[in-house]
């Protein structure tokens, strides 16, 4: 008997995490105690009548010329069956909002209500460069907005299903320095801003850290928006631009960033190197933030990106910001991913003026 409890105790754990896609009816020959219904009492039946070493061919379940313990194992596997399909019929998905309008660069976590307690939900998005699945567990999913777009996140339990659209906008973001003073950014998030990308320092020598740098990652953080950072450059040599990924993440080093880290590349001894020169100070600092865990990106005006360095080769590896105020978005390079568009904006919660860029895709 305990080789038999091992037998279905075996035959349930396996069952447990299937999922069926049929509902057919029992076959009436597994009803052995002939009380027209199929459950754990025919199990109890067969087991009487095999202690009594009744042969009965009747009760060869598993059609192998013999009645034995493996028949109760037959009837056990049928019954967990036909109950998982019950199970599995009668399942329901729900989520508490079926439709989210967002801007690139946010994220969203939401839970699904689930009636069904036997198998996993399974996630998918119908373009992850719109949304992309950053996580998720048993009812949970994370999900990142990256451009602007639609797309579907569709959770899956068994052959039931429910999806959730993503609407993204582009992003209205600021960049920020020690330069803006005091910044209240709880009225910068209510005026429409969800993104800052806050200077995080400059050049390769110490005691370079942007002084209100740790200041504005806490109070933006609090204040809910997404922060990026980028490093101004004074790199004239690819040993200069490791020396500056150093002395930058000196400073980052442990933060969480919602937006990449770029490097700030606009020094008129820089727009003079070679075309090669440039492009692998760039690629040198940029690799560097990626060894270290960060998205990385470019940042420097149009004519210094397209003269003095090789554009279509940085724009296919790293993301593009692109300082270009006197010109429309639809103008600008295909490959440009964040477009600063004015250097003298206002917005509620910074006394002074502010740079003011649009975010439309931080895929790379």
């Amino acid at each position: 008997m305990n080789m038999l409890k091992k037998i279905l105790i075996t035959a349930t754990a396996i069952l447990s995490v299937i999922c069926y896609s049929t509902t057919a009816a029992f076959a009436a020959g597994f009803d052995v105690n002939n009380d027209d219904s199929v459950n754990v009492n025919d199990v109890t039946f067969l087991q009487n009548e095999i202690s009594n070493f009744n042969d009965k061919t009747d009760y060869d379940l598993n059609n192998d010329g013999r009645v034995d313990v493996n028949d109760i194992s037959t009837l056990q596997i049928e019954i967990s069956n036909n109950d998982i399909k019950n199970i599995e019929a009668n399942t329901k998905l729900s989520v508490t909002t079926n439709e989210y309008k967002k801007n690139v660069g946010d994220t969203v976590t939401f839970s699904i209500t689930t009636n069904n307690a036997i198998s996993d939900i399974t996630y998918s998005s119908s373009d992850s460069s719109v949304a992309k699945i950053v996580s998720s567990d048993k009812n949970t999913v994370k999900v990142k907005v990256n451009k602007v777009g639609s797309a579907t996140v569709t959770a899956k339990q068994c052959s039931k299903s429910i999806s959730v659209k993503f609407n993204v906008e582009k992003a209205k973001c600021i960049d920020i320095s020690e330069w803006n003073g005091d910044i209240n950014f709880n009225k910068v998030r209510k005026a429409g801003v969800t993104c800052v990308i806050i200077r995080a320092g400059y050049g390769k020598d110490p005691n370079q850290e942007d002084n209100e740098f740790q200041k504005y990652y806490r109070q933006a953080k609090a204040a809910g928006l997404n922060v990026g950072a980028y490093w101004y450059s004074y790199a004239t040599s690819v040993d200069a631009a490791k020396a500056e990924v150093k002395n930058c993440m000196k400073t980052i080093g442990g933060k969480e960033f919602d937006l990449p880290v770029f490097l700030d590349v606009e020094e008129y001894r820089q727009a003079i190197l070679p075309k090669r020169t440039l492009t692998d100070i760039i690629k040198t600092f940029c690799n560097g933030m990626r060894d270290n865990g960060f998205d990385s990106g470019l940042y420097s005006a149009k004519s210094m990106l397209m003269d003095s360095a090789y554009p279509d080769e940085i724009s296919s590896n790293y993301l593009i910001w692109l300082a270009a105020p006197n010109e429309s978005y639809n103008k600008l390079p295909y490959f440009v991913d964040i477009h600063q568009y004015d250097w003298y904006g206002r917005v509620d919660g910074i006394n002074d003026k502010t740079d003011l860029n649009y975010i439309y895709n931080l895929n790379y």
